[in-house]
């Protein structure tokens, strides 16, 4: 210790007090103009956690007072050196009354993270505040000062991250005792922040939000409120984009945290996304657990939530590009694991950009649940059409129990000018058992003209009707049970040991057997403009297998039927075109005295073709002396024969000849 005449000189090699450790502290104490001035100097301070050991401390007070029970700096400047906040070089006032325990501390241009804070302190007793604030912090620095402080976990995660941009800070903190909070207040706002993962899957450029949030602590039960606002800039999280700038989103939330055991209750939260929709929730439970969850997303337009969050998730399905409009709404409850949803649609018009479906001003309620609380669904529309088949205005009607659907009344859906009516429905969705379905029901009589209009077919005649047996979908296969039967050309198709393998995957595999009955030729002719053929048809097909719709395997015979009492013509165009298919030459009536008959009489025709590794073999219904019998000539004359030649022929070439049959005018008959 030494004394001057205006000034007192002490050096301590080691001091300690309480949480503090000094090495080599030295102190002047001056007299100045103002009253007494302080200067200290010490190689290291240890002071309590979290801010450490400080080395170089050079403290300087102008204005310093010192009286029985308060002591006060009003200027004071501060440099040390700190292994994690660097040089620092701090203003700051002081105030404290020891004898009642209450100290007050206000700092100035304290650098962190290359950012400039105001920081002020209040110490009562045992209780605390602390204020912070900066105008402006760059993110960059922000997160490199914060990893010492973070688990291993959060480090390695945040170094998966480029992380940029600019936030302003205000901070307002109050607890007991060195390690209680009791209230934080925060406030930040960011700007020009640009983010992304390592991977590409998460995105930001050029963001602007807001974000205030409050927590109060009760015994460790915190209770927090929360305000989100983004509005500029762009955001992506795959698959979906958003642009902030034309449809901003916000965010209000509130509820507890229980930090002892865990629990989350989120008591009331709204998302505001502009223009396109609102979800409002509630949650409880924890972090892996959900004890309870509620969703209602307000009334919205349908076809901006489509475009924004509906269409990025199905790309590459039949969804993925249809025009939609109307309001759309939802509400979904989960208790533990079992759940219920209902959707809401109000004048939905839906059409599909590629012209495979559409429905027009449909309304009503479509459900699910995964337990016994049951969810009606009853949907009405106006109209649609299914690949350019109209469909009327329908009214169908179901309940949801347990992971099942099932049809509560008959279901009868207008198609042309017949009705297509299911008795009954069943789907079933137990998990990850997969999803079955069953029905059966039958098809009234529709014309062939509007049929084959609709579709732009040549145009055909007659009736199609029939009576679908039941029809399951289990595992990726849909079995029909029973026979299939279809009323079409005035006769009877039986379809039967229906199968479909895998139908929505990449290489579907249909499997039947087919039988034609009484099947009249004068309208089938007439249909394809094959030429005419008057008569009947009975036809067998065998062990039809269809790969990707294409067929590679089937044993397949049409002739004229045993005791067939119709008039059996056929014209020259039809004995020509069966002779190409054949094998022979076309033109051969033409060019010969038969040119002057228009029809032939024939006894008995018939076709076979049983189609293996892509080779069809061919016969008729008899042998002829070099080839088979494709049209065998009887009754009154004029009679004729058709004979084919061509034994084995590639199915390729089979299709090209029946291709060019169909685009044939017949012989030129002179």
């Amino acid at each position: 210790m030494s004394f001057g005449s205006d000034s007192l000189t002490l050096s301590i090699g080691q001091w300690a007090f309480k949480d503090i450790q000094a090495q080599n502290l030295k102190f002047d104490v001056l007299l100045t103009t103002q009253g007494l001035g302080l200067t200290a100097k010490a190689d290291s301070i240890n002071l309590a956690l979290p801010i450490g050991r400080i080395n170089n401390v050079n403290l300087q007070c102008d204005e310093l007072v010192l009286l029985t029970q308060q002591f006060s700096c009003n200027s004071g400047q501060m440099a040390f050196q700190h292994q994690e906040l660097g040089q620092q070089n701090l203003a700051f006032t002081i105030m404290g009354q020891p004898d009642d325990e209450k100290y007050q501390l206000a700092i100035k241009d304290l650098s962190l993270a290359s950012a400039s804070f105001t920081v002020n302190v209040s110490i009562e007793k045992n209780n605390w505040t602390l204020t912070a604030d900066t105008s402006s912090a760059l993110l960059t620095p922000l997160a490199r000062f914060l990893s010492p402080y973070l688990s291993d976990k959060h480090v390695q995660l945040l170094t998966s991250w480029s992380i940029d941009g600019e936030v302003k800070l205000a901070v307002a903190m109050d607890g007991q005792r060195a390690d209680t909070l009791k209230n934080l207040n925060l406030k930040l706002t960011a700007t020009g922040i640009n983010l992304s993962d390592t991977t590409g899957q998460y995105v930001t450029e050029n963001v602007a939000s807001a974000l205030l949030l409050n927590l109060v602590n009760d015994n460790q039960d915190w209770q927090w409120q929360t305000e989100l606002s983004i509005d500029k800039g762009q955001g992506y999280g795959e698959p979906v984009f958003i642009d902030f700038s034309t449809a901003p989103m916000t965010l209000l939330a509130e509820g507890q945290w229980q930090q002892n055991t865990g629990k989350i209750v989120v008591s009331n939260a709204t998302i505001k996304h502009n223009n396109i929709a609102q979800l409002e929730g509630h949650f409880s439970g924890s972090v892996d657990h959900i004890e309870q969850l509620s969703l209602d997303l307000k009334q919205a337009d349908i076809a901006q939530l489509y475009q924004t969050w509906l269409q990025p998730f199905i790309m590459g399905t039949a969804l993925d590009n249809i025009e939609l409009a109307g309001e759309v709404d939802l509400k979904f409850h989960q208790q533990a694991d079992n759940y219920h949803l209902t959707l809401g649609l109000n004048q939905v018009f839906i059409d599909d950009a590629d012209g495979r479906f559409g429905v027009d001003d449909l309304s009503g309620n479509v459900g699910w649940a995964n337990y016994t609380h049951p969810v009606q669904t009853e949907l009405q529309w106006k109209g649609g059409y299914v690949y350019a088949i109209p469909l009327g205005a329908s009214h169908i009607k179901a309940q949801i129990t347990s992971s099942s659907l099932d049809l509560i009344d008959l279901w009868r859906l207008p198609v042309l000018d017949g009705e297509l009516q299911v008795n009954t429905f069943s789907l079933k969705r137990p998990g990850e058992e997969g999803t079955t379905w069953s029905f059966d029901g039958l098809l009234t009589p529709i014309s062939m003209e509007s049929l084959s209009t609709a579709l732009k077919w040549p145009l055909l005649h007659g009736k199609l009707s029939g009576v679908i047996p039941n029809v399951s979908y289990v595992d990726q296969h849909i079995q029909v049970d029973g026979a299939l039967m279809v009323k079409l050309f005035d006769g009877t198709t039986v379809i039967r040991n229906l199968r479909l393998d895998k139908p929505f995957g990449a290489l579907p595999q249909l499997y039947a057997n087919v039988d034609l009955l009484g099947l009249d030729l004068e309208t089938l002719t007439q249909t394809f403009d094959f030429g005419k053929i008057t008569g009947k048809l009975n036809g067998k097909m065998t062990n039809l297998r269809l790969s990707n719709w294409q067929p590679v395997e089937f044993d397949a015979s049409f002739s004229t039927p045993e005791g067939d009492k119709s008039r059996r013509r056929i014209s020259q165009k039809a004995v020509d075109n069966l002779s190409q298919i054949g094998g022979g030459a076309g033109g051969v009536l033409s060019r010969s005295f038969l040119r002057f008959f228009e029809d032939f009489s024939y006894q008995r025709l018939g076709l076979k073709c049983k189609l293996t590794n892509e080779v069809c073999e061919m016969s008729g219904v008899g042998e002829a002396e070099q080839g088979y019998y494709i049209v065998k000539g009887g009754g009154l004359p004029p009679r004729i024969n058709v004979v084919g030649y061509t034994r084995r022929v590639n199915w390729p070439d089979l299709i090209e000849r029946l291709k060019a049959v169909s685009k044939s005018s017949g012989p030129v008959v002179k």
